[in-house]
């Protein structure tokens, strides 16, 4: 599965948990375990949102740097055939 898939389904089920939390608070509002470990949940499902995302940049930025260094080489071979 791609990373980009990941964080999305990561930020919907934080939402759909922050959600569930919200309406069982209020539906039994004597059960804040549950409504406590749903929220916990939600932030943990978020930090997996951000470090998939973390990963994914980090992924393209080398790929970027890779990149940039093949055509400064290209460059530089480049000039010294126009300066010869």
């Amino acid at each position: 599965m791609e990373k980009a898939t990941l964080v999305k389904i990561y930020e919907w089920v934080s939402y759909l948990l922050i959600i569930g939390a919200t309406v069982y608070f209020f539906v039994n509002g004597k059960e804040v375990k549950i409504t406590l470990l749903l929220i916990m949940l939600a932030i943990f499902s978020r930090n997996l949102m951000y470090r998939t995302r973390y990963k994914m940049f980090e992924e393209e930025n080398e790929e970027l740097k890779v990149d940039l260094r093949r055509l400064t080489n290209l460059l530089e071979v480049e000039k010294k055939k126009n300066n010869n």
